[in-house]
């Protein structure tokens, strides 16, 4: 479980940044990121990638994850 704390540590910063592009709110942002590393954790696929097929799913993950989140303040600002 160590070994895979430390990749995702190697990816934290990069979840956070590509969500707060999207999202625009720190609050909402640190949210998608720990929901995204969350999802990852699970994925033993995830750990045997390349980092670069790892960044790649990590990107493709935290903006289907940002974009519902936003979708969903959408929703409630309605």
């Amino acid at each position: 479980m160590q070994w895979k704390a430390s990749i995702l540590k190697q990816h934290e910063t990069y979840a956070y940044q590509a969500a707060y592009y999207l999202l625009e709110d720190e609050f909402l942002a640190a949210k998608a990121a720990m929901d995204t590393l969350a999802a990852l954790i699970r994925d033993e696929a995830f750990f045997v990638k390349e980092a670069v097929l790892q960044q790649k799913q990590l990107k493709q993950l935290v903006m289907k994850i940002s974009l519902g989140i936003k979708a969903s303040q959408m929703q409630t600002s309605i």
